[in-house]
């Protein structure tokens, strides 16, 4: 009888071991700060990262500044576990994830391979929505959620802390892929990382960006020529209810404010004039996409000057339609309010009014507007109207002339001239986009003039601009004086002086990102994808040699065709 029960106790035992170590298999790990503990209520803190699993392996994307020597690990479905020769309590403080290695723990019969990859020169930002995920804000570019943001500098120490009102992913094409770029509007300004203040971020994702260095330095590069209000950066890494989401640019978005476009908030001084709020009055005109139309708000009271301040933007047929107030231009070119982005009609009429002029001398012979008698330099701006084309000349952009691309334009007391600027928006630039009806322009090629022959549209400007000797000759000039040696300065062919601001070499800008990217491309797998048209490298370094061959090519062909 006792030998019949000895084997129903070791039956029993066999039975349900399996059961044991599948209630020890650790479901999900976290670490932090070693010198942040748990907070009291059992939440995570603000900093903590999941553990990221792809092909049954686990990754650790440690922050820029985190002591790996130090780190608080809490997981779920476990007491502890052994990694080497160490067993590691919940809760406890642990140096066995060490950075550029693959740690194997163990609990039970379960065995874990942790990849640990840390980022260098990097800010890092930690995002917590309301509802922990971001599937809500993925819904539509409409939906938004509350939320809070810890955001450290690249030695690891907290810059900034607080609540914010709403995130929503952001932009037209950047919409679309799964690592999103981010609008966040924090409750109060703030400055971050040294920037200006402000209470409107952006995290850019620069998802078809593989050098992820599009962006910055077309930001660099115009800075350093002398554009005006043109968006400071910091590369951050990124992490999304504790999960890595990539390497990101944390910026200032375009914007009417004493920070950024430093034009009068002509908005602003609408509102305190109206009883309701300006989006709540009807709005008149025709939204559709037709020549020489508008579309604007019965706003009863306006300010005794309406000449200023102004943030325009050129904008896609199709878009037209997606913004509050705007125009079309005789000549079809559709124009988007920014700000103030509900208009009142003696204020659309106003501006209408200048870029229409305009844009009747660009296409005057002579270079006058027939109807006030103005040519065009006396209309815009010509240092940034001439600059915004250099840079898009420069980069190849294929928005040039007609997407992202911004014009401001002060009160008649500080400027009647219209600017053109900020830069905005290079993802695809630099020989990073190719499609059919762009086949003869060999956008892959430095080779061969882009904005200033774009003819896909007959409305587009800069083509016509080129076509008067006046422009053009300031163009060479802008270019010898103004936008050459910066590229010099990009391709290492000259060292940089302390006029040109944060502008360095395209050697120097690849190793300040080179860690951080190396954690962006293992979480997402973008080198050559069949997603992108264009194939710019298999790997990071590939990925730098093709824009360093881009820029070579280009300075060759506008110095040949530049240059006297």
């Amino acid at each position: 009888m006792r030998k019949h029960f000895i084997h129903l106790i070791l039956l029993t035992v066999f039975l349900l071991l399996p059961l044991c170590a599948q209630a020890k298999e650790i479901n999900r790990l976290y670490v932090w700060d070693g010198a942040t503990a748990l907070p009291a209520d059992g939440s995570l803190p603000a900093g903590a990262i999941q553990w990221y699993t792809r092909s049954g392996v686990r990754y650790l994307f440690l922050p820029s500044g985190m002591d790996a020597a130090n780190l608080h690990v809490h997981f779920t479905g476990a007491d502890s576990f052994t990694a080497g020769d160490q067993l590691v309590g919940n809760d406890a403080i642990t140096d066995v994830f060490v950075p550029g290695e693959t740690v194997t723990i163990t609990n039970g019969n379960n065995s874990y391979k942790v990849c640990v990859l840390q980022s260098q020169n990097a800010a890092s930002v930690y995002l917590k929505t309301q509802s922990g995920s971001i599937e809500k804000i993925s819904e539509s570019k409409r939906s938004h959620e509350a939320g809070s943001v810890l955001i450290a500098d690249e030695n690891g120490q907290t810059n900034f802390r607080n609540d914010f009102e709403y995130i929503r992913v952001r932009g037209n094409y950047s919409f679309y892929p799964y690592k999103k770029s981010f609008h966040i509007r924090l409750n109060d300004g703030a400055s971050i990382l040294g920037m200006p203040s402000a209470k409107t971020w952006l995290l850019i994702a620069s998802y078809a960006d593989n050098s992820m260095l599009r962006n910055p330095l077309t930001f660099d590069l115009a800075a350093a020529a002398g554009m005006n209000y043109t968006s400071e950066y910091r590369f951050a890494d990124v992490y999304v209810n504790t999960i890595y989401y990539g390497t990101y640019i944390l910026c200032e978005k375009v914007q009417v404010n004493k920070n950024r476009v430093a034009v009068e908030d002509l908005e602003k001084a609408t509102e305190k004039l109206n009883e309701k709020d300006l989006s709540s009055y009807k709005r008149l005109g025709t939204n559709a996409y037709q020549r020489n139309t508008s579309k604007h708000y019965d706003i009863p009271n306006n300010p005794a000057d309406v000449t200023g301040g102004y943030l325009l933007q050129l904008e896609l047929k199709d878009r037209y339609t997606s913004s509050a107030s705007g125009f079309v231009t005789s000549h079809g070119q559709a124009i988007v309010m920014k700000s103030p982005e509900y208009v009142s009609k003696a204020q659309l009429d106003y501006i209408k009014g200048v870029v229409q002029s305009f844009e009747n001398a660009v296409w005057a012979e002579d270079g006058i507007d027939p109807e006030t008698g103005r040519h065009y330099s006396e209309i815009a701006d010509m240092s940034s109207l001439v600059g915004k084309y250099l840079v898009e000349e420069i980069t190849k952009n294929v928005d040039g002339n007609k997407s992202s691309f911004y014009i401001y334009k002060y009160s008649d007391s500080v400027s009647d001239k219209l600017y053109f600027g900020p830069v905005w928006d290079y993802d695809i630039a630099y020989g990073n986009y190719t499609a059919s009806y762009y086949k003869e322009r060999h956008l892959q090629s430095g080779e061969g003039l882009m904005t200033a022959i774009d003819d896909y549209e007959r409305f587009y400007w800069y083509p016509q601009l080129y076509k008067h000797a006046d422009f053009v000759e300031v163009v060479k000039e802008a270019y010898r004086e103004r936008f050459r040696p910066c590229l010099l300065v990009i391709l290492g062919l000259a060292e940089p002086g302390e006029d040109l601001g944060n502008l360095m070499s395209l050697s120097d800008y690849a190793q300040l990102l080179s860690p951080a990217a190396a954690l962006n491309f293992t979480r997402w797998h973008t080198f050559n994808a069949s997603e992108f048209p264009v194939r710019t490298g298999a790997d990071f370094e590939e990925n730098i040699a093709y824009l360093r061959d881009f820029l070579t090519d280009r300075l060759n062909y506008l110095d040949a065709l530049w240059l006297e």
